[in-house]
């Protein structure tokens, strides 16, 4: 996708400006252009800039978009809560890696928790209006709302620089736009006993010391910045569109 959004890089200078990264979209979409692949897989085809039509008629039918990582938080909703109870009962500082096994496991984003509450699916429009943004509540909150009727969930938003959560916070992989290629998803290795990188889909959860849980999201950042990524830290929202 291509982003409007904040970055640091490996010297912990900040940016702004216009990003590629990887990230779950469920809503609309513009084709922008296709790239080169470079002759490998692993490399996007196609670059893609979000936006969404708010439905007059409902959301059934529709996927939600989470993780969504548009607006001033990045925030974690609903994915496999519904199966999996204790990720609904996870701790400030808990460090949330999303992604997806590649061949090798892949990452697109981090979110390490600040806050929390619990919800319910069909009130997602009303009672989460004045945490989310406005898009959230079209893309995420709509369709969980017309789908998702009697589901318990709870919203998770994440740390940010600004606000951090003992020194971690949010972020996505990116680089800066431009060019005729975009980038690989960086491969992520980490410890066993808290992270399963032969997971195609699913969810594995570990309660660590709060000292750990500093240093594998150290190892995470480390990962990201030896593949020669940025840390995107905000994505602007996308745009409305009329329908």
């Amino acid at each position: 996708m291509q982003l409007r959004g904040n970055w640091i890089d490996e010297t912990g200078t900040r940016g702004t400006g216009d990003l590629w990264a990887w990230g779950e979209w469920e809503a609309e979409s513009e084709l922008l252009r296709e790239l080169s692949q470079l002759g490998d897989p692993g490399f996007p085809r196609y670059l893609w800039l979000p936006y969404y039509v708010r439905r007059r008629h409902g959301y059934r039918g529709l996927h939600n978009t989470d993780p969504f990582i548009f607006g001033e938080r990045f925030l974690y909703s609903n994915c496999h809560q519904r199966w999996k109870s204790r990720l609904r009962t996870l701790p400030r500082g808990s460090v949330i890696a999303f992604g997806s096994k590649k061949g090798e496991w892949v990452l697109d984003t981090v979110l390490v928790i600040a806050g929390s509450v619990e919800y319910v699916a069909e009130a997602a429009p009303h009672s989460l209006s004045d945490l989310v943004p406005e898009a959230f509540l079209d893309v995420t909150a709509g369709p969980l709302a017309d789908n998702d009727a009697g589901a318990r969930f709870r919203l998770y938003w994440g740390a940010t620089p600004a606000d951090p959560v003992d020194g971690m916070f949010s972020f996505f992989p990116a680089v800066e736009a431009g060019g005729d290629a975009g980038f690989k998803r960086p491969s992520i290795e980490l410890p066993e006993e808290c992270f399963t990188n032969t997971l195609r889909m699913g969810a594995k959860s570990t309660r660590l010391a709060s000292d750990t849980v500093r240093q594998l999201w150290e190892s995470l950042v480390q990962q990201v910045r030896e593949a020669g990524l940025l840390l995107g830290t905000r994505a602007a929202g996308p745009p409305r569109r009329e329908g």
